[in-house]
């Protein structure tokens, strides 16, 4: 091992006084800590799949706690929870029409349908009309018979 390799390390003596605090830590504590670097972690990657698995994560340990540790700290946490999950709906929703936005045609899916923007009497919101120059000959974006 080189010696910048073992600088970096942390000593014996080190780990062992870690342990003795990770011991004596309230477990609370120590869930509410990891609680906060998966909030940390779904923050960064929001309107992503992968964002899910981490709040959906933080929710278990939400339930995990519920009736062993205060009630305002377990309110506290489902409130970040709920948060959450509602900035990933809306980030994937935005990000939903982004996509949707570049497809040919306006908002569409594979099947030609606006997508679902959360209820019947939500306004839809018009696609941008694409300049002439930039629009595909008509040929690129439709079958039609005889060209």
């Amino acid at each position: 091992m080189s010696e910048e390799t073992s600088a970096n390390q942390p000593t014996e003596e080190e780990l062992q006084a870690y342990l003795g605090q990770l011991r004596e830590a309230d477990v609370a504590q120590v869930v509410v800590q990891a609680y906060q670097v998966l909030g940390t972690g779904a923050e960064v990657k929001l309107g992503r799949a992968d964002a899910r698995l981490l709040i959906d994560a933080m929710d278990a340990f939400v339930v995990t706690l519920d009736g062993r540790a205060p009630g305002e700290l377990v309110e506290q946490m489902r409130a970040g929870v709920r948060q959450l999950q509602t900035a990933q709906v809306e980030a994937e929703r935005d990000g939903a029409q982004e996509q949707g936005a570049g497809r040919p045609g306006g908002e569409q899916d594979d099947r030609g349908a606006p997508p679902s923007t959360g209820g019947p009497s939500a306004p839809q919101a018009q696609p941008p009309t694409p300049s002439p120059a930039s629009e595909p000959p008509q040929t690129k974006r439709l079958w039609v018979p005889g060209q």
